[in-house]
Order: structure tokens, then sequence, then C-alpha cells
């Protein structure tokens, strides 16, 4: 009897022991389904949801984009395109000036040759004239020099044309007033480049009186280039010894 008490009371208190594990584990798992309800309701609130577009399916349409408001470049100086090519021009034109002055140095040399050969000739021998030849040979020299000098006066008028007026006025105005015969050759460069560009730089010297002066060698070298578009007019020096312009077309 006691027997079956005890095995009673053990079925018992099994039984209660597997319906609480039961209640324990059936709680645990409505809890957790109740957590990831509310996180998934969460997630779909928190989704941005999409405009219908033509079609009014919202999964098909793509979202508009966002336009973003550009920001306006901040002052950062003279723009870098604009410098860059002054820069080079400024060089070119050095360049080409130092070539101006050897040119002028070698037309130089060779006209003080032929004064000294003819002088010399005439000195050493009875006869009042040189050898021909020998005169022949440095006319050529000459004329050769000449031409070198104003191809690079044309080369320097094609590259202060592209310049503005206020990077070439400090250029053209240091070389009008460095030395003797300067002035001759800015007014050489001034009358081979376009009018317009020649009266914007006169204006961008900002000396009133070296633009007149250099207005004038011009004027004068218009002249003279006219004279020698002449027909039948013969071949002479401009100004000063230097080179002539030129003709004007």
């Amino acid at each position: 009897m006691k027997n079956l008490i005890f095995l009673g009371a053990i079925a018992l208190l099994l039984f209660s022991l597997s319906a609480a594990l039961s209640l324990w584990l059936n709680q645990s798992r409505q809890q957790q389904e109740t957590a990831e309800k509310d996180k998934a309701e969460k997630e779909k609130a928190e989704k941005p949801t999409l405009k219908p577009g033509p079609s009014g399916d919202p999964s098909k349409d793509p979202a508009e984009p966002k336009t973003i408001p550009k920001t306006p470049p901040a002052n950062l100086g003279p723009d870098v395109r604009t410098v860059e090519p002054q820069e080079k021009l400024e060089r070119k034109a050095l360049q080409i000036s130092l070539v101006l002055q050897d040119v002028q140095a070698q037309r130089e040399a060779t006209d003080a040759l032929l004064r000294q050969v003819t002088t010399e000739l005439k000195t050493a021998t009875k006869n009042p004239e040189p050898d021909p030849k020998v005169v022949e040979d440095l006319k050529k020299r000459q004329a050769e020099d000449r031409a070198n000098e104003i191809k690079n006066y044309e080369k320097l008028a094609a590259v202060y044309d592209a310049m503005t007026p206020e990077g070439a006025a400090p250029i053209l105005k240091q070389m009008a007033e460095s030395g003797t015969g300067k002035m001759e050759q800015t007014a050489q460069i001034l009358v081979r480049m376009k009018e317009r560009n020649t009266a914007r730089l006169m204006e961008a010297l900002g000396d009133p009186a070296l633009a007149a002066q250099l207005m004038d060698k011009v004027r004068q070298l218009k002249a003279l280039n006219a004279a020698l578009a002449a027909p039948g007019a013969a071949p002479a020096p401009a100004p000063g010894g230097a080179a002539p312009g030129r003709p004007l077309q």
C-alpha cells in the first residue's frame, strides 16, 4: 500500500514538472514571436515608401533621384587656364626677342664689315671701285640678315597680338625704354600688329608721352612702306637704319 502511494506521489510530481516545463516553453516561444513581429513592423515603418510611377506599382517604378545643390567654387584668384597661356606667350616673346637681338647684332656686324672692306679696297688699290664679287657677297649676307630680322619682328607681332593688352604693354614699354634703337624696334613690332590691338596696347601703356612717340614712329614706317610698295620704287632703309616694316595690305 505504501508503495502505491509513493509511486502515485512520484507520478504526480513528474506530471507537475512536465506541465510547468511545457508552460515555460510556450511562454518563451510567444515572447520570441512577439519580439520578432515588433522588429519586423519597426523595420517596415522605417523603410521609405516609393512613390508610384506611371505604372502605379512602386516596386517597378524607380524612386526619384535626389537633387544635390551645387556649391559654387570658391574664388581662388586668376583662372589657371588663362594665366598659363599668358605666361607661355611671355616666355615665347622673350625667346624671340633674344633671337632678334642676335640677328640684329649679326646684321650690324655685316654692315660694318661691308664698310670696312670697301674702305680697305679703295685704299689698297688705285681702282676706286672694290671687287664686285666681295661686295656682292656682303650685300647678299646683309639682305639675308634683314630678312631674318623682319621675320622675327613678324613673329613677335603675332605673339603680342595673342596676348592681352595688359600683359603685352609692360613688356613693350620696357623694350622701348631700354636703350638706343629700342624705340625703333618696338615700332617695328607695332606696325606689324593688328591696328585694333595696337590701339588697345597704347591705351594700356599708361604713358601718353611714350605712346605718342611710338605712334609717330609707326606712322613713319607706314609711310615708308607705302613708298616702297609704289610701282618702280627703289628699296630704301628704314629710319634709324633698321629693317623696314612689311608693306601694308
